[in-house]
């Protein structure tokens, strides 16, 4: 929603947006409820906010794989239970009852959670199923309001912020996964263009071999400078799948987020520029043994003096 249309949006679908967006739990109050923000597992039966920039949509987590999660949206207002909702008590977060939309349930990357809200078990996960599985007319003939303008309304305001959200990040994916062409045979350099780089790049000679190696991605201005001295960008080696898995779980949002305001780059950038400085530390140190990635993310947070578990 845009400001422009605000005049054309009943004040409780505001207000609706506003709870969606930011639920009131202090970071305090999370870590309280739901532990350290780097031990946080998404689970089903769980509300949490999907956050993209300024859009925030609160949803129920019905399945959970390695990269992604199957999400309901869910939305804090007074519209009675009709063949697109289902209205369940709230939790422990929530004083009111809750709507939970099944028909508007997406597939939504893992990196799209920001925090857990509530917890409402497994059980509302099994109800949710089935009452999305019921045709129409069984719960009109149940004496359930057919829908109405306001339940239309608030449907289409759920689609449109899912899809944006999920355009976004389908389109920083692909601009971050764009490999970049070249190479630079090292025994070819002269080791006076190996000096200069250091001295353009600020930075000392090994990482310099370690950009040329691959085993650390260039930033877009570490790549103009290596194309300008070197005569080509170095051909970086993706990290780890199982690293790049784990960067896209919640509990790491916080790193995500210091990384992309220190650089001014995307979600999607920020994780792999992290990934990469993960990967090579942990290269270093194991040799090509397959780590514990999340223990290597807080040593490596650490030998940097940055707290994972800190919201920004």
């Amino acid at each position: 929603m845009t400001s422009g249309e605000v005049g054309e949006v009943p004040k409780h679908l505001i207000a609706l947006a506003q709870q969606a967006a930011a639920p009131q739990l202090t970071e305090a109050a999370l870590e309280r409820r739901f532990g350290a923000r780097s031990t946080w597992v998404p689970a089903p039966g769980q509300i949490w906010r999907a956050l993209h920039d300024d859009i925030g949509v609160l949803v129920l987590l019905l399945a959970v794989d390695a990269d992604s999660v199957t999400a309901a949206p869910v939305t804090i207002d007074s519209i009675a239970e009709n063949h697109d909702s289902v209205l369940i008590e709230g939790g422990v977060t929530f004083d009111a009852a809750v709507n939970v939309w099944p028909t508007l349930a997406r597939e939504l990357p893992a990196s799209l959670l920001d925090r857990p809200v509530d917890d409402v078990g497994v059980a509302i996960v099994q109800q949710v199923a089935d009452q999305a599985a019921r045709p129409e007319d069984a719960l009109e003939s149940a004496g359930r309001l057919a829908v109405d303008p306001s339940v239309s309304e608030a449907r289409a305001a759920l689609e449109d912020d899912l899809a944006a959200m999920l355009e976004v990040t389908a389109t920083e994916a692909d601009a971050t996964n764009t490999e970049v062409a070249g190479g630079i045979d090292i025994h070819a350099l002269a080791p006076e263009a190996l000096d200069t780089a250091a001295a353009r790049l600020g930075v000392s000679l090994p990482v310099v071999l370690d950009l040329i190696d691959g085993k650390q991605a260039p930033t877009s201005q570490e790549a103009t400078i290596m194309r300008e001295v070197l005569g080509a960008t170095p051909t970086t080696a993706p990290p780890p799948p199982g690293l790049v898995r784990e960067f896209n779980q919640p509990r790491w949002r916080g790193l995500v987020r210091q990384r992309r305001r220190r650089d001014e780059v995307t979600d999607s950038a920020a994780r792999l520029a992290l990934a990469y400085e993960v990967s090579a530390m942990a290269a270093r140190q194991t040799g090509g043994q397959e780590p514990s990635w999340p223990d290597r993310i807080r040593r490596w947070a650490e030998a940097h003096q940055l707290d994972p578990d800190t919201a920004e």
